[in-house]
């Protein structure tokens, strides 16, 4: 499974003497900032690998596993499950038969065909030698395009956007409580 995660540095601890508010408010702004950058990042990875494949956000989306920092464990990411970067070709919309093989939205999969297997799913399949039997399931594999996602924006964007919201979350709560 790849993880990308966003560690503060210097560490949460040497923040107090550069500010003025308390421990308590600075570990809650970077817990906050922390889970809100990952989010963001979710968001940002699932929109720029839909928009290259050119499939929908939510093919991509769905897969991506966010992982919460808490004041205990101040560490948040985004990691990509077991099946992320897997789509089945009927989940790209309704797939139709023609002489090449099968269209499915504007991707053509020749030698494909629609079939119902006995268990009842309905999908897209192939036949993997000359034989009948065994068929497989068409799939698109996106998990290298999501994975360069994942780490261009950890590069480019991650720590400032960490950095602002951390800013703003500290300037909250410290105009809240006093």
């Amino acid at each position: 499974m790849l993880t990308v995660t966003v560690t503060p540095q210097p560490p949460l601890a040497e923040w107090e003497a550069a500010l003025t508010a308390g421990e308590r408010q600075i570990r809650t702004a970077a817990v906050r900032a922390l889970n809100k950058t990952a989010r963001w990042m979710r968001t940002h990875v699932a929109r720029e690998a839909a928009q290259s494949l050119n499939v929908r956000v939510g093919l991509i989306r769905n897969g991506l596993i966010l992982l919460r920092a808490r004041a205990s464990h101040p560490e948040s990411g985004v990691a990509l499950g077991k099946a992320t970067g897997v789509i089945k070709a009927v989940e790209l919309g309704t797939p139709r038969q023609n002489r090449r093989g099968t269209r499915v939205a504007k991707r053509q999969f020749d030698g494909a065909f629609i079939a119902t297997i006995p268990t009842g799913h309905r999908g897209v399949f192939r036949r993997k030698g000359k034989s009948r039997l065994p068929i497989q399931e068409v799939q698109l594999v996106a998990t290298g395009r999501i994975a360069d996602v994942m780490e261009q924006l950890a590069d480019r964007h991650a720590m400032a956007r960490f950095e602002r919201l951390f800013e703003h979350e500290l300037r909250y709560l410290m105009r809240t409580t006093a």
